[in-house]
């Protein structure tokens, strides 16, 4: 272990303009990395994969956090207490087929089915848990002070 130590500290450290340029080539890489992963999560809507389903500007919110999932439809990660979705029956790990006409492949067709809705309204959501298809007539609520 201290032969590889010294062998490293025997190795030349370069001019200055070398780690100057060193430093500038990493400082590029980490801006470069960061700027790909706020694409990246603005594309696909961002917080790892998981999506509130607040439709922006329509005061309509179902309760749930959902993810992409593989087998087709999005995945119930998360049910708010108290939300319409936890009213209907939903739980983490259900898969979300429709909603209304829509059907539903990504998170963002969650957010689509809901946009232009109000408190008040209602969805007949389809899902699937514990391998049994459920269909529900669900009431849309405002959501809670301070949901985001």
């Amino acid at each position: 272990m201290q032969t590889a130590l010294r062998r490293i500290r025997r190795l030349p450290l370069g001019t200055r303009r070398q780690r100057r340029i060193a430093v500038v080539a990493v400082a590029a890489t980490l801006l470069l990395a960061g700027v790909a992963y706020a694409v990246t999560s603005a594309v696909v809507g961002g917080s790892g994969g998981q999506t509130p389903t607040v439709a922006t500007g329509s005061g309509a919110w179902l309760g749930i956090d959902v993810a992409s999932s593989p087998q087709g439809g999005v995945m119930v990660v998360d049910v708010f207490p108290g939300s319409p979705a936890q009213a209907a029956g939903m739980e983490p790990g259900d898969l979300i087929t429709r909603i209304d006409s829509h059907q539903i492949l990504t998170p963002r067709d969650v957010r689509a089915a809901i946009a232009g809705k109000h408190s008040g309204d209602q969805v007949q959501l389809q899902f699937q848990g514990s391998g049994t298809s459920y269909t529900a007539k669900v009431p849309l609520a405002s959501p809670p002070a301070g949901y985001p």
